[in-house]
């Protein structure tokens, strides 16, 4: 099983829907104008060095990380999905080479984003830990 998959389910969610962070999100942000600056400190002052001796990161996969989050956060982004979606919307999957993937979601497939594991770094940065989205079927590194 999965690092994604476990959370998901840890938190009656499923790793094959794509909105599980959105939805939780959307719950469980609070007032996104009065968290906003707060989740910006939040990505800024994480400590990302931590993340290579934790999830036995490369530096490359690390630096990527930090700028996925650098996106998020600079463009005040409420959602990976939207994230994900500018970066697809820019052409910037290019920048994110050992992190990025192809995901299926039941009917959704092929869809631009980030492998689980990094995925769920993301959501330890952004102190997620429940959502209700579509379960992740597959996830293809490209």
């Amino acid at each position: 099983m999965s690092d994604y998959q476990d959370f998901c389910e840890a938190f009656g969610g499923s790793a094959s829907d794509p909105d599980f962070m959105d939805n939780w999100l959307a719950e469980h942000a609070g007032d996104v104008s009065k968290t906003s600056s707060e989740l910006q400190a939040k990505i800024k002052a994480f400590d990302y060095e931590s993340l290579l001796v934790e999830y036995r990161l490369s530096e490359p996969e690390m630096v990527q990380i930090k700028n996925y989050m650098a996106i998020y956060s600079e463009h005040n982004f409420k959602t990976q999905k939207a994230a994900n979606n500018y970066i697809t919307e820019n052409k910037r999957w290019d920048e994110f080479p050992n992190i990025r993937s192809l995901n299926d979601h039941g009917s959704y497939t092929n869809i631009p984003g980030i492998l689980p594991k990094f995925y769920r770094i993301t959501c330890e940065i952004l102190k997620i830990t429940k959502g209700n989205g579509a379960h992740l079927t597959k996830a293809t590194k490209y």
